[in-house]
């Protein structure tokens, strides 16, 4: 018998890739400059992995290297079971719009996390997209007068299941009241269209409750799944092994 909702999600998926291949071309000069690069990959989910903004290195990084790089992991246990339980309920988090918010100091495995999670719901044909906060400032400040940009940013806004702003913090910290308003607005249309934000951020939710301001900060209570990763920077202990890789 014919599974007739994944076939569904299937044809969803080609129709998003093919658009993205479309239009990256308008909103978004890196991703072409990237794929360029990239023109001899038979890989369809590196080749979404690509359009979904996704750096390369994180291309290979799966769930399983942070239990083995991540010193500090011990003290995340409950925090990675919930992680756990999110990846083994992607198509329960999508029906309810239920996203994550990722905090921790600098170095926790927050944004590789993100990306693994964003990378499986690719591979389980939703469409996703990740965003460093630089990249929406860029956008807020000048992006929003071209319109290739604007109609770009509004389809992977309005059209990812998943969506990844990583370093929640700089984005709040950076703008003014009248570049807010587009950064409002992004959270305001996927609120509407019930679809998944997932957040990373250097402090947790309650300490940035004056930097979102009531209204978001409710919504990100209701939305969001909080995850506290705790311990001290993991790239210290890979920058102390780079020389092994080397013989």
């Amino acid at each position: 018998m014919i599974n007739r909702k994944n076939e569904g999600l299937k044809s969803r998926f080609w129709e998003h890739f093919h658009h993205l291949l479309d239009i990256s071309q308008f909103g978004n000069e890196k991703i072409v400059e990237r794929l360029d690069s990239y023109s001899s990959i038979d890989d369809f989910f590196e080749k979404n992995f690509l359009l979904a903004n996704i750096p390369e290195k994180y291309f290979k990084l799966g769930l399983e290297e942070f239990r083995n790089m991540i010193q500090t992991m011990e003290k995340n246990i409950a925090e990675l079971e919930k992680i756990e339980k999110y990846l083994q309920t992607l198509d329960k988090a999508k029906k309810n719009g239920i996203g994550l918010y990722i905090s921790g100091p600098h170095g926790v495995g927050k944004t590789g996390l993100a990306i693994v999670i964003l990378k499986t719901a690719i591979m389980s044909y939703y469409p996703s997209f990740f965003s460093r906060s630089t990249e929406i400032i860029e956008f807020a400040r000048s992006g929003w007068k071209n319109d290739d940009k604007k109609s770009y940013w509004s389809y992977v806004v309005n059209n990812s299941d998943f969506f990844v702003i990583d370093d929640i913090g700089r984005l709040f910290s950076q703008l003014n009241e009248a570049e807010r308003i587009h950064i409002d607005e992004i959270f305001t249309k996927r609120d509407d269209s019930n679809l998944c934000t997932i957040i990373t951020a250097n402090h947790t939710l309650e300490i940035n409750k004056d930097l979102y301001g009531e209204a978001l900060y409710s919504n990100f209570r209701e939305r969001l799944i909080e995850v506290k990763l705790l311990g001290e920077d993991y790239r210290n202990v890979i920058g102390d092994s780079l020389l092994d890789k080397l013989t």
